[in-house]
């Protein structure tokens, strides 16, 4: 058994950044469909707000939007995480050598 006692604040931050900037051109690509439905309950659930921004601000807008959204989030839950390991000893781990 092993504990993960402590995690690298940038790394952690910049991985989770990646991954929110797809998520956000996901969205972005989805609320861009959605507001061009004719659908009109999809449309409002797209929110006014959006409505009056093209496609182009929407594909943009929504991955770095996520993206900074996700660093900023990263990094304060592994600074926190950091503080609660010290206490509580970290979280433990079982790792398995591969087959390979």
């Amino acid at each position: 058994m092993y504990r993960l006692k402590k995690v690298k604040i940038l790394s952690l931050a910049y991985t989770v950044t990646l991954i929110y900037l797809i998520l956000g051109l996901i969205m972005g690509i989805v609320i861009a469909i959605a507001k061009t439905s004719p659908n009109p309950r999809l449309v409002n659930a797209v929110g006014p707000e959006v409505l009056n921004l093209s496609y182009v601000q929407i594909i943009l807008l929504y991955p770095i939007a996520y993206a900074v959204g996700g660093f900023i989030i990263s990094a304060v839950i592994g600074l926190i995480y950091n503080l609660v390991a010290k206490k509580t000893g970290g979280v433990a781990i079982e790792l398995v050598k591969s087959a390979k």
